[in-house]
């Protein structure tokens, strides 16, 4: 048993951490580098850390075990007590999985995928309104002026597009949410699509300062000609569940749904 640990930048090794690393030297579980050799990805951290994570089943489709060590994670189901436990079920192949899709992203002629948005936004606060045209197969669904504009897949929803109002879908649904960034015209909203649709940008700067992000860890400069298409991809990540933990229980523990009632 081979296994890949990928730590949050700065995390100290706690209690929990360093009993986690006695228990694999016990197990004679061997820590390697190359996710090409490992059959288990391990991250200490947060959302963020999957996030990076997430680009390494491009290598090798293996499972995450994604252990919380921050104070918000909606992917990091593992709190750190537990990740021995868990670890131990997975060993024992006693253990469930969920998939989260991610978006394929063909900018120009590349192809880059995302697990939880794509953002084309304005360069920064002296920028000049964005106009965005967004197209589903071609057809028309509208034109924004706007900060920028934020595609989603479900895990996404529950990340920046949920700060800038966007709806919460279940990560099981095949869609894209669609949320303008600070738009111009309050009729704008948010709109859910179907996953299956092919979504494609027409952008215009009078500056000529936009910029495409995708899921924070892939930046460029874009130009108003530069080709930009998104639909939700087949390729996914596997993360591996505890057993008494599920969607629905991470959205009460995180929102604090019911702490009024």
């Amino acid at each position: 048993m081979k296994i890949k640990i990928i730590k949050k930048d700065g995390l100290k090794d706690s209690h929990y951490l360093k009993k986690f690393y006695s228990y694999l030297k016990e197990k004679e579980i061997e820590i390697v580098h190359k996710t090409e050799e490992c059959d288990l990805i391990v991250t200490f951290g947060g959302d963020g850390t999957i996030l990076g994570a997430a680009q390494e089943i491009f290598k090798k489709d293996v499972p995450i075990l994604a252990v919380n060590m921050g104070s918000l994670g909606y992917l990091a189901y593992v709190k750190d007590s537990e990740a021995i436990y868990v670890l131990e079920k997975f060993l024992e192949n006693e253990y469930k999985t969920e998939e989260r899709n991610f978006l394929e992203v063909r900018y120009n002629e590349e192809i880059h995928y995302a697990l939880n948005e794509l953002v084309i936004a304005k360069g920064g606060i002296k920028s000049t309104l964005l106009s965005i045209g967004v197209y589903a197969n071609g057809e028309l669904i509208n034109k924004y002026r706007t900060d920028g504009i934020i595609v989603a897949t479900p895990t996404g929803t529950t990340a920046y597009s949920l700060s800038a109002g966007g709806p919460i879908v279940h990560p099981r649904l095949r869609s894209m949410s669609l949320t303008p960034l600070a738009p111009q015209s309050l009729n704008a909203r948010p709109i859910v699509i179907s996953g299956d649709k092919v979504l494609s940008f027409k952008l215009e700067s009078r500056d000529n300062d936009i910029h495409l992000n995708l899921d924070g860890q892939i930046h460029f400069k874009v130009h108003k000609d530069d080709k930009i298409e998104t639909t939700l991809s087949n390729k996914s990540i596997k993360l591996i569940k505890p057993e008494n933990r599920d969607y629905f229980s991470i959205l009460r523990e995180k929102l604090k749904w019911g702490d009024s009632i």
